[in-house]
C-alpha cells in the first residue's frame, strides 16, 4: 500500500484539504501560539514528507 504513488497523492490531498478546513472553521477557536507552533508546522511537515516520498517513488519507477 505504501509503495504506490497514488497513496501519497491521496495523503497530500487529505492533509491539504484538512488544513484548509481548519483555517476556515476551527482557527478562530484555537490560540495563536498553538496555531503557530504546533498545527502549521505539522501540516507543512506532513505535506513536504508525503510530497518527497511521492517524488522519490516517481523517480524510482522511471
Amino acid at each position: 500500500m505504501f509503495s504506490k504513488k497514488r497513496t501519497y497523492q491521496i495523503l497530500v490531498a487529505i492533509v491539504g484539504i484538512s488544513f484548509v478546513i481548519y483555517n476556515y472553521t476551527l482557527k478562530a477557536s484555537v490560540s495563536k501560539a498553538t496555531d503557530s507552533y504546533i498545527i502549521f508546522p505539522i501540516s507543512i511537515t506532513l505535506l513536504l514528507l508525503f510530497a518527497f516520498i511521492y517524488i522519490k517513488l516517481d523517480k524510482k519507477n522511471e
